[in-house]
């Protein structure tokens, strides 16, 4: 495995159309700020682990320098974000999550896009993965002289669950894949926070559809899984601080897991409400509203 500095130091430059320009701006009279693309290097499916599932890739914030391509990482000390995908622990691909990461590049955030180990019957894998994945992105930022507590953990569903274990395991929790240094923040957009009772609801109301119970697999299992990978039985004063975004009409995640953890939590936290927002699929001024909060919060801290 190649070590941080030579894996970031000269990145072969794979620039993404489909982010060159500033989604916000509203005329064809785009201001020099508004194209940004160029001054990212990607590094696609950096490996975490055994598995080819364990795999993710790295946005670096720097500058061309030449040719044959090649780019150099900045210097200046930037937020780093690592993204976490939904599907239930069962589905999803990062390779789909790439306008999830726009708002952070725009503002010239690091950012890691992950995959993790999932499918049927697969639990704890995810829930491990994702602690590896952080420290593995720690050794990275730590070898190529780049801060580590400035990382903040998202995802959305599945993957907001996940980040929420990142940021709580690493803060209090033992696992092989412990780091010294938690995130600075999370970011929960609608995720699970009580395993039993996601479990419980979907059984009630959507059996065909209920993940929780596939991921588990064996039912004898759900129990235990849940107390010690739900994030509402992880909290504690040593939790990072959380911004949860929530629809309070989701059927999947049931709202009630984000005002569960919201009153639970005794650390920094704050819970935005997407009104009539079902699980995912919010308004635009609804998008645009939980950005400026999320990105307020974290610039508060």
């Amino acid at each position: 495995m190649n070590n941080g500095r030579s894996l970031l130091r000269k990145i072969r430059l794979s620039l993404l159309p489909i982010i060159l320009c500033n989604l916000g701006a509203t005329n064809a009279a785009y201001a020099a700020d508004d194209f940004w693309g160029h001054r990212y290097g990607i590094q696609i499916d950096v490996s975490y682990g055994e598995s080819p599932a364990q795999i993710f890739d790295m946005y670096i914030h720097g500058q061309r320098i030449g040719e044959p391509n090649y780019f150099s990482m900045g210097t200046e000390a930037r937020p780093t974000l690592l993204w976490i995908h939904g599907g239930g622990w069962i589905a999803g691909d990062k390779a789909a999550e790439i306008p999830q990461l726009i708002p952070y590049l725009q503002r010239g955030w690091n950012v890691v896009n992950m995959n993790y180990r999932q499918g049927a019957a697969t639990a704890p894998n995810a829930a491990d993965d994702v602690m590896c994945a952080y420290q593995r992105v720690t050794e990275i930022l730590i070898a190529s002289d780049m801060p580590t507590d400035q990382i903040v953990v998202s995802g959305s569903s599945a993957g907001g669950h996940l980040a929420l274990i990142a940021g709580m395991l690493n803060s209090n929790g033992e696992h092989p894949c412990q780091v010294a240094t938690p995130p600075k923040a999370i970011v929960n957009w609608f995720g699970i926070t009580d395993i039993e009772a996601v479990q419980a609801f979907l059984g009630e109301n959507r059996p065909e559809g209920n993940y929780a119970a596939m991921w588990i697999g064996n039912s004898d299992r759900v129990a235990e899984i849940s107390s010690r990978y739900s994030p509402l039985f992880l909290v504690s004063e040593n939790t990072p601080p959380i911004i949860t975004i929530h629809g309070d009409s989701d059927t999947v995640v049931p709202y009630e897991q984000a005002t569960a953890l919201h009153e639970s939590l005794s650390t920094t936290n704050r819970l935005v409400t997407m009104e009539g927002g079902n699980h995912g699929g919010f308004s635009d001024d609804q998008y645009q509203n939980a950005y400026q909060a999320i990105f307020q919060f974290i610039d508060d801290l």
